[in-house]
């Protein structure tokens, strides 16, 4: 209920949601689907894959910026991302939900 009496007087189009993501390149599917009587093959990567982050701010009216990077994102990394990225393309009466 918290969240919901703090929203509750703000515009949908001025809520901004801020999510970060991440995904591994060497990531593949533990089982795979054949033709019946015939064996499913496939090749996957040898070596470990890179890790690439996504940090995006989404609105009412959809993505307002997105940064993806190769590596963790941490807290300089995230900081560096709402003052450069976000901030520019903020209006007045835009409010982050955490």
């Amino acid at each position: 209920m918290g969240f919901w009496k703090t929203v509750q007087g703000i515009l949908a189009e001025n809520l901004i949601f801020i999510d970060e993501s991440g995904i591994n390149l060497s990531l593949v599917r533990l089982f795979a689907r054949a033709p019946k009587g015939k064996r499913a093959r496939g090749e996957r990567p040898i070596k470990r894959g890179r890790n690439v982050s996504l940090i995006a701010a989404i609105g009412f009216k959809g993505v307002i910026t997105q940064i993806s990077l190769l590596g963790a994102t941490d807290g300089l990394t995230f900081e560096a991302f709402v003052s450069q990225k976000l901030l520019p393309k903020l209006w007045k009466g835009a409010v982050e939900v955490d």
